[in-house]
């Protein structure tokens, strides 16, 4: 596809320094636009270092991404990577840039260098210019280049965050989408001491995110929900609990709920959690606010990440014991903890909840209730 290109080169120089090949570089100013690419190829067999200098000589002459491609890959076939790598970065048209570097990227197929530079630009450009040959990466498909961006993908870099790393998640997944799921797992647990562990959960998520307005398919969902618990696994408390907040927000709760040994370990006792629950009876005796802490432990054998749904109803149906006493109008608030207790605990968190009543002017009471089992 020949792409007219009605935009300009910044920063392009008119003239090279005079030097050994000038003759052969003068031609990118008389050369007819289709042959810049064989007048750079003898520029570039006079001298690499004179060719390389003079490459935007040449690109500010070329008027179509076809002859854009061309002097590019000729210039990767004589190893002048650097001018070619920021080439695109002086193209103010993003839909030629995608043009030249798709293109690029799909002569690997039958041009090991392009492979080679395409490996060499990951290791020697940064941030933006590194993304803009991005579908380079898409359509350059070969074995090769698979087994290397695969070999990268499960090696991330040290560190909490690293950009091009990201980016290079971006392309695997724009690449693999759900397929990619076994090696970005093996990227979580490798990350998990010092490493873009979170990165590389979100990039889980976006790999099998469906369409706009589409639902997740059956086994994609099944498929990340296993490798996320399977991360989780292997991962502190602190980190399976981010993974386990995950799974909750994409509806998993059975999923998440399968983590609370790995999360709360000291808070599991013959495979039960035990949960604070309360009912707060609230009036006036005799001029003073009282409130009425009916308090019971919540037994969960680990089926449910949040009990608040089964255990409310359970909560409310005590026996008043403010006698005599000037009733608050509504219905008694309920509490339940925010998550399991440590076994025996029941009561330090009762007193801490007593604790917030009081601060509100109230005298406050705990009364011990049956436990609730939740099946």
């Amino acid at each position: 596809m020949i792409v007219p290109l009605a935009v300009v080169f910044a920063a392009l120089s008119p003239t090279a320094a005079a030097g050994k090949c000038d003759a052969q570089i003068k031609k990118a100013d008389t050369a007819p636009v289709a042959d810049l690419p064989k007048a750079f190829e003898a520029a570039a067999a006079c001298s690499s270092d004179e060719a390389s200098a003079a490459f935007p000589r040449f690109l500010s002459r070329a008027t179509d991404s076809e002859v854009l491609v061309q002097l590019s890959l000729v210039a990767i076939n004589r190893d002048i990577w650097n001018p070619v790598w920021t080439m695109l970065g002086r193209i103010s048209d993003y839909s030629t840039r995608d043009i030249i570097s798709g293109q690029v990227g799909e002569a690997c197929a039958s041009n090991p260098k392009v492979v080679t530079f395409l490996q060499g630009a990951y290791v020697g450009l940064r941030g933006l210019d590194f993304q803009q040959w991005d579908d380079a990466f898409l359509t350059c498909d070969t074995p090769e280049m698979q087994a290397w961006m695969e070999e990268r993908v499960t090696t991330p870099p040290k560190g909490s965050y690293d950009e091009k790393y990201e980016q290079l998640l971006g392309i695997y997944i724009g690449q693999k989408r759900a397929e990619a799921l076994p090696q970005l797992k093996t990227a979580a647990l490798v990350a998990l001491n010092d490493g873009p562990f979170d990165a590389i959960l979100l990039k889980m998520e976006e790999a099998v995110a469906p369409k706009l307005g589409a639902q997740i398919s059956a086994e994609n969902q099944a498929a990340i929900e296993a490798a996320l618990v399977d991360i989780a696994k292997s991962a502190s408390p602190e980190q399976a609990r981010a993974v386990a907040e995950r799974l909750v927000a994409t509806g998993a709760d059975a999923s998440a709920a399968s983590l609370l040994p790995v999360v709360f370990p000291d808070r599991v006792k013959n495979g039960v959690f035990t949960w604070g629950g309360m009912a707060i009876e609230r009036g006036e005796c005799k001029g003073v606010k009282t409130a009425i802490l009916h308090t019971a432990v919540i037994a969960e054998p680990g089926k449910r990440w949040i009990v608040t749904d089964e255990a409310v109803p359970a909560m409310g149906n005590y026996k008043g014991r403010l006698k005599k006493c000037t009733m608050e109008e509504g219905a008694w608030p309920i509490v339940i903890s925010a998550e399991p207790l440590v076994p025996g605990s029941i009561d330090t968190w009762a007193r801490s909840v007593g604790g917030e009543w009081a601060a509100q002017g109230y005298t406050v009471e705990i009364h011990q209730e049956a436990s609730v089992n939740l099946d």
